[in-house]
């Protein structure tokens, strides 16, 4: 959240109001949407998607329109009443923005977010043609860092505990997608929700 702070700034910096009273406004909905679904072990599909598609703005926004995004919802899905934990989805999206999308050197990123029923499950498929893991991790080495990715932790430890608690079977799986040359051409994030 830090970041939407400096792209405030350098709005502000830059001359631009109009930009930066925009960017504020979308900034500060997201962190009440963010507090609001906080409180609540589950929330409706409706609001997580809301915060979901607000956090994908600001960062496309951001980055200048340096991606396009879709989410495609199953014909029959109430996403008023199916109910998730909050905030399932969102590292992943930061992480194919951030790890996947911005490092592509050519135009054109997308990020594609499915979500279907299947018997007493939300299966939610998110899909990006960014750089792929291989060459993120790649660049993480070249660079020095050593910062693990603190939002997939938390949510993978979120899942084991939504399996243990609830005796349910939530799951992820993360797939390296490649094109007919066999080259790294972006990541499929599977993350099954029982409802």
């Amino acid at each position: 959240m830090l970041y939407g702070l400096n792209s405030i700034e350098y709005y502000i910096i830059s001359n631009e109001p109009e930009k930066a009273s925009d960017y504020l406004n979308r900034f500060s909905r997201l962190i009440r949407l963010i507090l609001q679904n906080s409180k609540n072990n589950i929330v409706p599909l409706k609001d997580d998607l809301e915060t979901l598609q607000l956090y994908i703005e600001i960062e496309s926004v951001r980055f200048d329109h340096q991606f396009d995004y879709e989410i495609k919802i199953e014909e029959g899905i109430d996403t008023a009443t199916v109910l998730i934990p909050p905030m399932l989805l969102q590292p992943y999206v930061e992480n194919a923005i951030w790890h996947g999308l911005m490092q592509k050197q050519t135009p054109g990123g997308t990020i594609e977010l499915k979500i279907r029923r299947q018997g007493a499950a939300l299966i939610c498929l998110l899909e990006d043609n960014g750089i792929g893991r291989a060459a993120a991790a790649a660049l993480k080495s070249k660079s020095g860092s050593s910062k693990k990715s603190f939002g997939m932790k938390i949510t993978s430890e979120r899942l084991k505990a939504l399996n243990h608690l609830a005796d349910t079977r939530a799951s992820v799986q993360i797939f390296d997608l490649t094109d007919e040359e066999g080259q790294a051409s972006g990541t499929r994030v599977e993350l099954v929700i029982p409802l």
